[in-house]
């Protein structure tokens, strides 16, 4: 989530007080137009799930063609599925519970949206696929996540008085010490040369 929010505030460090809170502000309410906008084409399209379920469940179905599934048990639902091998490289067999959902190729678990030996798996045992991925992707829980609400803020001769006083005197500044201005802001290993060197 935090990175989700450094997305969207990204460029508004070190600028007045005022103008990050105006960016934080519109940025927000762009971000939250722009998703709302995305759900209602989903809806319009009959999409159950939100785009990166949807690609990801796409793509592996695409995969299955080239699946063998040898099935072992009805009531856990587990099967060896061998993989063909196009390029020559040889097979690989794995293992699928559907029950427990889970496969040996690790990729299940990373999302929670089935892989494409789980789908070929899911076909042999008659079950469809899809009930296996989690409902925090579905339309509903995006549009969930998305349908707060921005109000447009008045300009600022129509807020509401308020009975305290600020006062502003410019002969009162702090003298600033000789040398080049130090920054407050304290530093993360993304602002260190070492570790951005590293990245690259």
């Amino acid at each position: 989530m935090s990175e989700c929010v450094n997305g969207v505030l990204k460029g508004a460090r070190r600028l007045p007080i005022v103008a990050i809170v105006q960016i934080t502000f519109h940025r927000s309410v762009r971000y939250f137009l722009e998703r709302t906008t995305r759900c209602h084409r989903m809806l319009n399209a009959n999409q159950e799930w939100a785009d990166f379920a949807f690609r990801i469940f796409e793509a592996r179905q695409a995969e299955v063609v080239h699946h063998i599934v040898q099935k072992f048990d009805y009531n856990q639902q587990s099967a060896s599925v061998l993989t063909l091998s196009l390029t020559g490289q040889g097979s690989h067999t794995y293992v699928v519970k559907l029950k427990h959902k889970t496969c040996s190729c690790g990729k299940w678990g990373t999302h929670g949206i089935p892989c494409s030996h789980a789908i070929q798996v899911s076909r042999h045992f008659g079950v469809n696929a899809s009930n296996f991925i989690p409902q925090y992707y579905s339309i509903r829980a995006y549009r969930k996540t998305y349908q707060g609400r921005f109000e447009p803020l008045y300009g600022e001769e129509y807020w509401d008085p308020v009975d305290i006083e600020l006062v502003h005197n410019p002969a009162v500044r702090v003298r600033r010490g000789p040398g080049r201005y130090v920054s407050t802001r304290i530093p993360n290993e993304m602002d260190r040369p070492q570790a951005r060197a590293r990245q690259q």
